[in-house]
């Protein structure tokens, strides 16, 4: 994540790279250099720009908090009491967790329909989860980094290559342009957006500092503003095909 003074929703290069960032600081505790990117008063003011300095707030106070050095020096044992071990202030970063809950019970079993839907789209857009990847298909870190993919494959039919890992029967240019926004739009709609405020609220709560809270917040904004974005933009006219079964 940069300070270009180009990041927009219209600009899928820019959205790869803040999905990229986005998806990695769930998957892993936040580097020293990721804290200060995040935290860096150039892309605050960048992101404050496009999201609204609500979806700053957080981040803000904890840049210019006295007890950041402490926070940054203890990041890596807040990532794992939220994201990694199950105990105490955890809070399941999973999609099925939270959608299938129901009155019987506070939250739903892993591995559930929701995790055969999110892959059936992966599929759907010539994706699969790196085999690096210990996490399950419906982390949160793995549903963004599956966004970021999207919007990798958006900018290169805006650059006119063809992957030969493509999905099948895609084309090049507009209809792939098309394609894989409306693809981003369904995966906003039916899943990221369908739960990630559950979680968000659950990481106010839970963390300790401002800098997981913050993440949250400016991860809820970017997801609600992309999706609203994206229904105004022409190409999300153009259907997502269904997943393959």
């Amino acid at each position: 994540m940069s300070s270009t003074g180009s990041t927009s929703w219209l600009d899928p290069q820019a959205r790869e790279q803040l999905y990229h960032f986005l998806a990695a600081a769930y998957l892993r505790p936040l580097t020293p250099e990721a804290v200060r990117q995040l935290t860096d008063p150039g892309i605050l003011r960048e992101l404050g720009a496009l999201y609204g300095e609500d979806a700053i707030a957080a981040l803000t106070r904890f840049s210019t908090g006295a007890c950041g050095k402490r926070v940054v020096e203890g990041r890596q044992q807040e990532f794992m009491d939220l994201f990694a071990v199950p105990a105490g202030r955890y809070v399941t970063p999973f999609e099925d967790v939270y959608r299938d809950a129901s009155a019987q019970r506070q939250f739903g079993p892993l591995l559930g329909k929701h995790a055969v839907a999110v892959k059936r789209l992966y599929r759907a857009a010539g994706g699969e989860v790196d085999e690096n990847c210990k996490e399950l298909s419906t982390h949160v870190g793995v549903e963004l980094a599956f966004m970021s993919f999207l919007c990798a494959r958006e900018a290169a039919a805006l650059r006119g290559e063809r992957d030969a890992s493509a999905a099948e029967g895609d084309a090049n240019g507009p209809a792939a342009c098309a394609f894989y926004r409306a693809l981003q739009l369904r995966f906003l709609r039916e899943h990221l957006n369908a739960w990630f405020p559950q979680l968000s609220r659950a990481i106010q709560e839970h963390a300790s500092s401002d800098l997981y809270r913050g993440l949250a917040k400016l991860t809820e904004t970017v997801l609600a503003q992309d999706a609203a974005c994206s229904m105004s933009s022409p190409s999300s006219r153009v259907a997502a095909p269904a997943a393959a079964h």
